[in-house]
């Protein structure tokens, strides 16, 4: 039986979310969602970006920009084996313990599962089960908007003529495999060109799987403007939906 999830934002390993945003906001046409946070306990900041939606969606997908502030942080021990790609995708649920519970039923190895912090539940799906991507599975009472509000932070508008952010593209060799573990995660599969179209109702965040091996992420899909390469400084490549 899947669980019940909601797309929140993928996530980009980058050495400098200053730099990176001359990509992912000054070319791209992203908003801030407030300002940069420091996780000094994790050895890392991030920030976060919104885009349009569209087909008739109101709302359009979140980026979260990851840098390493220690060279013992995850984020760093990241980008020095993947280099600047994609690092995760994160689904909200209501209520984070019983998501992971039935993940387990499914037989899912859920690991570093944390309900310590009164206002973020995490728990995440490592790559080699998922191929290519950490899941992180999470609740929270807010949104980011929500937070930013709250904090009194800048909440930034999109470019009018902004780029769509539509998500992740992952190679898999084993497509009934892939399909399985989107399916336990929520999502509705159908087959596309060969390959997999991973999407949640109502959600602009989706995630394409093409046959590949070793399982790996080849960049974000985006629409409205022109492919870019992968840059070690400024992140993945983008990719035309």
């Amino acid at each position: 039986m899947p669980i019940e999830a909601i797309p929140d934002h993928v996530a980009i390993a980058v050495p400098s979310i200053d730099r990176a945003a001359r990509r992912w906001r000054d070319e791209l046409g992203g908003g801030w969602i407030g300002a940069a946070m420091d996780m000094e306990d994790g050895g890392f900041a991030t920030r976060q970006l919104r885009y349009p939606g569209s087909g008739g969606r109101t709302t359009g997908a979140r980026l979260e920009l990851l840098e390493p502030r220690s060279e013992r942080s995850f984020a760093a021990a990241f980008i020095r084996r993947f280099g600047a790609r994609v690092h995760h995708v994160t689904l909200k649920v209501a209520e984070l313990l019983p998501a992971v519970e039935q993940l387990e039923r499914e037989g899912y190895d859920v690991v570093d599962v944390s309900v310590a912090n009164e206002s973020w539940h995490e728990a995440f799906l490592r790559p080699s089960q998922v191929g290519g991507m950490i899941v992180q599975v999470a609740w929270a009472p807010n949104t980011s908007e929500e937070y930013a509000v709250e904090l009194g932070a800048p909440l930034e508008d999109p470019a009018q003529d902004a780029a769509v952010l539509h998500g992740p593209t992952l190679t898999h060799p084993d497509l009934p495999t892939s399909r399985a573990v989107w399916t336990a995660l929520g999502a509705e599969v159908v087959d596309r060109e060969g390959g997999l179209d991973v999407a949640w109702p109502g959600s602009q965040l989706t995630v394409r799987v093409v046959p590949g091996a070793p399982p790996t992420s080849l960049g974000l899909r985006v629409s409205g403007r022109r492919p870019l390469e992968d840059d070690p400084e400024l992140g993945p490549a983008t990719l035309t939906d």
